[in-house]
């Protein structure tokens, strides 16, 4: 493992990298530390000064990404005004899903796959004309063995062949399963790789 210090706050922490990726770093350390979810760190050595911030804390490591990582640009929607005529040549990354979940209006539960996630919302499929468009859903969606719930609004709709597709934005989703989510994204993609 190579060294690694990490400055936090005006602080400098000793650590070692256990592991370290283009998209993911895991740091250990012996230091009782005060970071969070989500804050800005800069790791560095006598060879690199990056930018970081913090994935998922725990008593003897921290899980970093890169600074500008997609995954911190999901969010919830709700202080901004939806855009019909969004600009079709901007484009974002998204994450490829492969997870179940429902969306819940009043009483009646419908069970679908989530099949995306960007900064737009998520994208899911199921087999039913009666998801309202405009209209915000509780759902509950699994990653993993642990389950998030966000509100979603449902912004389009696309008939497929064998499915019809939605997307939807985030409406509200609370700190605890955003992280949830986040690390759930980027644990996904560093399996796949």
């Amino acid at each position: 493992m190579k060294d690694m210090q990490l400055l936090h706050k005006g602080k400098v922490y000793r650590g070692q990298v256990s592991y370290e990726g283009s998209d993911l770093m895991e740091v250990s350390f012996d230091q009782s530390s005060d970071f969070e979810s989500g804050e800005s760190v800069v790791c560095f050595n006598y060879q690199q000064r990056v930018q970081m911030r913090v994935l998922q804390v725990s008593r003897t490591k921290l899980i970093l990404v890169p600074a500008d990582s997609e995954v911190f640009k999901i969010q919830a929607q709700n202080d901004q005004n939806y855009d019909m005529y969004r600009d079709e040549d901007k484009t974002f990354s998204s994450y490829k899903l492969n997870m179940f979940g429902t969306i819940n209006d009043d009483f009646k539960i419908l069970p679908v796959r989530y099949c995306s996630v960007s900064r737009l919302g998520f994208g899911f499929e199921v087999n039913d004309f009666s998801v309202k468009m405009n209209h915000v859903y509780d759902t509950m969606i699994i990653c993993d063995e642990e389950t998030i719930h966000p509100r979603l609004v449902v912004r389009y709709a696309h008939i497929q062949e064998n499915t019809i597709r939605y997307g939807a934005e985030i409406h509200s989703i609370s700190p605890k399963d955003l992280n949830k989510l986040r690390y759930y994204l980027v644990t996904q993609q560093f399996l796949k790789n």
